[in-house]
């Protein structure tokens, strides 16, 4: 080893031995209060996740939510849809319609030893519709758990993702969303949860946003007051 370099590193050693750290405390402190809101949580979540390019479409029903789905569908001529089961989903009548629309409910997890293939295949699937665990008002964002029956690729692999929210579901940012009774043990039950605030995007390239790039280019919410 050169002379040099043993010097520098012997000035790091001692540098080291000698260094002097921030002082420590036994609690951490505690984040500051968000600000509150002066309007309904439904009208806040709204408003951010049309900020982010998101589009939601607000409705009083489950009636309502199913006829909206339907034309949107059947507006968008639709053949195959990646979905959670319609039933877990929880809008009345959604599958019959789906059916008698000619549109083939593809479900979102992969049961098949030939994963490949199936991937291939559900990658020409240009819709994916699902529910949502949560909303939290003050970013717009969806909150959506991943197990066997709420596969997560319905909400990543389609270009365009609907997703169906209640009022009931939304809360007021991420810290009021975790203290909520029972959302702990269903993190730890899922395989993961996702946190889905608009369209996916990336500006990595030339710094220059491109929608869509690593998951939907379009989120639609149908919220049901």
């Amino acid at each position: 080893m050169s002379d040099a370099r043993s010097e520098v590193l012997d000035r790091i050693r001692q540098s080291l031995k000698q260094a002097y750290l921030p002082a420590t405390t036994e609690t951490s402190p505690l984040a500051p209060t968000p600000p509150s809101f002066d309007r309904p949580l439904p009208e806040v979540f709204a408003k951010a996740l049309r900020a982010v390019q998101g589009r939601v479409y607000e409705m009083d029903s489950m009636d309502e939510a199913r006829d909206f789905l339907l034309s949107e569908f059947e507006q968008r001529q639709i053949n195959r849809l990646l979905c959670w089961e319609p039933g877990i989903i929880g809008i009345p009548g959604l599958a019959e319609g789906l059916r008698s629309q000619g549109i083939e409910i593809t479900p979102s997890r992969l049961d098949s030893p030939m994963r490949q293939a199936s991937l291939t295949d559900l990658a020409e699937i240009e819709v994916g519709l699902t529910g949502a665990a949560a909303g939290l008002a003050r970013t717009g964002t969806l909150v959506l758990h991943s197990d066997r029956y709420h596969g997560r690729l319905a909400s990543l692999m389609p270009p365009v993702h609907y997703a169906v929210l209640r009022a009931s579901q939304i809360y007021a940012d991420i810290g009021d969303w975790i203290r909520a009774a029972g959302v702990a043990d269903r993190i730890a039950e899922s395989s993961n949860t996702v946190l889905i605030t608009g369209p996916s995007r990336s500006a990595d390239i030339a710094q220059t946003l491109t929608l869509g790039a690593h998951g939907p280019k379009e989120v639609h919410v149908a919220l049901i007051r």
